[in-house]
């Protein structure tokens, strides 16, 4: 009997692995998947549960914040209905038209409530989202000419806020809210020699000869420059009429300046004018409505966006050469 038939793991006389040996090896590496398998398994199932854990503890936890945050329920008899406009204004942000205008809805059909607190901290955005709820604040005041309304300042009322600010035929602040930037803005880049250096040629095919106009890769011409200013004016122009209808006589400051898109704090905004006096929520709940809760319209945001929040997640947005016109501070 040779060596090979006496040792069934051996290799045969000429050094391949013998029938026996193969079939361990292959017996091995079988087990070995179904080892790997397994750890795959359990790491799956540990994950479904693991989110199905977070799911249920994430209702009740959006539940509690939105309960702290905006607490509609457990007020007092005193109290004021308030919409807070928070963050930029646009019609991709919280800060909306169609989100504040609503609150607005629900807040002046409130008989109970002693009147109507807009709550601003945003430091502007969108003119036309601006425009729009200074004008739902105007309709809403005509159609309630007996509710009290005011409008309070916080970190941020310039531009944008200013416009919807406006609204309000009272307006207070804190002594270091920063107040005006009565102002238009429209930036983005000129990249037209960045492409030049490195041979890049930008193609574009319009119908118009106007289309293309102020186009981020082509060089800024003297009519791209005109039309900027006719669109930029035009929205300044509607910006002071608005804050020559709502402050009128109380102004105590040179046009020029006052429309120039500075901006000051509370302290100098009711030396100019630019707002009744200085106050904070509370104060003003208590000083002007003898109110000592608030019943808060403004709709929670969702549950993504707070859990978002909460762990201070950030996103940064890239600005480019289209971005539309902005009432915000310079």
């Amino acid at each position: 009997m040779t060596d090979s038939e006496s040792n069934p793991t051996s290799s045969s006389p000429d050094g391949e692995p013998s029938l026996a040996s193969a079939m361990f090896a292959w017996m091995k590496e079988q087990q070995a998947e179904k080892l790997r398998e397994q750890r795959r398994e359990r790491f799956w199932r540990n994950l479904r549960f693991g989110l199905m854990g977070i799911a249920i503890m994430a209702g009740p936890l959006y539940l509690w914040m939105m309960d702290k945050q905006y607490n509609r329920h457990r007020v007092g008899k005193d109290y004021v209905a308030l919409v807070r406009v928070n963050g930029i204004i646009g019609a991709d942000k919280p800060a909306n038209a169609e989100r504040i205008g609503n609150a607005l809805e629900a807040a002046f059909k409130d008989q109970n409530a002693k009147g109507v607190i807009i709550d601003i901290n945003s430091p502007g955005g969108s003119p036309v989202q601006s425009s729009i709820i200074r004008d739902r604040i105007q309709m809403l005041r005509e159609s309630h000419p007996n509710t009290k309304v005011w409008a309070v300042g916080e970190d941020m009322l310039t531009s944008g806020a200013y416009f919807i600010a406006m609204g309000s035929p009272n307006v207070c602040v804190n002594r270091s809210t920063l107040t005006g930037s009565i102002g238009v803005i429209r930036d983005g880049w000129g990249l037209d020699k960045f492409i030049q250096r490195f041979g890049i040629e930008r193609r574009v095919f319009t119908a118009g000869q106007s289309k293309s106009r102020l186009d981020t890769f082509k060089p800024l011409t003297p009519e791209d420059e005109k039309k900027a200013e006719e669109l930029l004016g035009a929205v300044h122009e509607h910006f002071k009429a608005v804050v020559r209808e709502g402050r009128g006589e109380r102004l105590k400051i040179p046009e020029e300046r006052l429309f120039s898109g500075d901006f000051w704090t509370g302290d100098q905004a009711v030396e100019f004018g630019l707002v009744d006096k200085l106050c904070d929520l509370n104060t003003l709940m208590a000083d002007e409505f003898a109110a000592t809760d608030a019943r808060d319209y403004t709709p929670p945001p969702s549950l993504v966006a707070s859990l978002a929040g909460a762990i201070g997640a950030q996103v940064s947005e890239q600005v480019d050469s289209g971005a539309p016109l902005q009432l915000l501070p310079q």
